[in-house]
Order: C-alpha cells, then structure tokens, then sequence
C-alpha cells in the first residue's frame, strides 16, 4: 500500500510512515494515529491534543503532527475519549487531562525517549497545561487558547512559571474567547512563553471564511520545534 502523503500549499508532498494505535484512557479505549519520521531516529516525541469541535484528524493537528515528523519527531494524535463515545467532555476538563496523560505515557513507553513535547488546540491546549505542570513534559504548543481573565485559567498559566516549561501561544486577533490585553500582560512576566498573535484568525484559528488557517499556524510551529530540536 503506498504510504499516505499530505499536500499543503508551499510544502513538498512527502511520504509518511503512519500507524493507527489504540491504548486505554480514562473511560474509553483510545484510537490514534502515530507519525514516524521519513528518516532516522527521533529527536523527541510530540503528543497532540484536540478542541472540543474536532477529533485528531482535524486539519490544524494531523497537519502539525505529519510537518513535526518531517523535521525528526516521532508524532502521536488521537480522539479524546468524549469522541469515541459520544459524549460531552468533562466538567473541568478532568477526563480530557487524564486521557491525554495517558497518551503521554504511551508516547514513552512506545519510543523509550524522554523528551516530550505537548501540542494543544482549544480545549486540547487547557488539557495540554495541566499534564505539563503534573509531568516531565519537556515543552508545550498551545493553539487557539482561549482566556479572558478567569482566576482558574490565570492560575493554571503561573503554574508553568512554576516550571518554567518552554511554551509557545498561538492566538487569533478576532477571538472573541479572548482578552489578549490580559493574556499580554500575563505573559509578560514569563520569559520562556513566546505568545503569537495570528492576525484576523479567530479562536479556533480559522479566517474570515472559517478555513483553518494551516500554513501560517504551521509556519511558526516548525520555527519553534525546529529551534527547540536543533
């Protein structure tokens, strides 16, 4: 069977290694998709989590996991156990936390590496900033966050101070789930977040016609792990 490729504009069409993997979460058997690198062993591993309105097929996720694998990362994205079952996600995200824990787990157990990075989209990117203040995880991608000032959200952001865990934020201009002079401010005092505002994208990062926007998304995200990789 040849293998799957990927067309993105500007971006040379690539074979990919990919695999389809299910491990346990919380409640629910989890289904995902690893992408391996076309040559040569992994640097580090990257875990990617969904929004709420997606699943790990959605184009903003499979995108960054198949360009990661490009530049040396072993990639794991899955559907979140809400997916599976139909469902609503958790109250306070709890189930998503925990399923995505798990896949950080399977991630080491699966590649025996010790760096892992997190990347997060939406309720995905919530999810993502509690495994990376309870685990080793090495740095974090968080895409579409959404924050207008709640006390549990402002927390849960110093909690990475904490650590300080290398982060990189990006968020819409025309988000109407954020308060970005507040996000500003917050993150100002964290030198090891870099915040990216994608101009006229709104909080699910998509343009004025609702298309994701992939490329520009994508484009900052590889500079970042290109950097973060060497």
């Amino acid at each position: 069977m040849t293998p799957p490729v990927i067309r993105t504009p500007g971006i040379r069409v690539r074979p990919f290694d990919e695999e389809s993997v299910t491990f346990q979460g919380f409640s629910a058997t989890i289904h995902g998709t690893v992408t391996r690198p076309p040559e040569g062993a992994p640097a580090r591993a990257l875990v990617l989590a969904h929004g709420r309105n997606g699943g790990g097929d959605e184009p903003m996720i499979e995108t960054l996991a198949k360009r990661a694998a490009v530049i040396g990362l072993w990639t794991l994205r899955f559907d979140f156990g809400f997916v599976e079952t139909g469902a609503e996600p958790s109250a306070g995200h709890e189930d998503e936390i925990a399923d995505l824990r798990e896949a950080v787990a399977f991630a080491r157990r699966t590649t025996g590496l010790d760096k892992v990075t997190i990347a997060g989209r939406g309720l995905g990117a919530w999810a993502a900033v509690a495994c990376a203040t309870d685990e080793d995880t090495e740095d974090l991608i968080l895409l579409g966050l959404s924050y207008t000032g709640q006390e549990e959200r402002r927390m849960a952001l110093e909690r990475l101070a904490e650590f300080e865990v290398p982060t990189l934020i990006i968020v819409g201009s025309a988000s109407d789930r954020l308060d970005l002079p507040a996000l500003r401010e917050l993150v100002a005092r964290m030198p090891f977040i870099e915040l990216e505002v994608l101009e006229g994208a709104d909080h699910r990062l998509r343009d004025a016609e609702e298309h994701p926007m992939v490329a520009p998304v994508l484009a900052r995200c590889e500079t970042w792990l290109r950097a973060r990789t060497g």
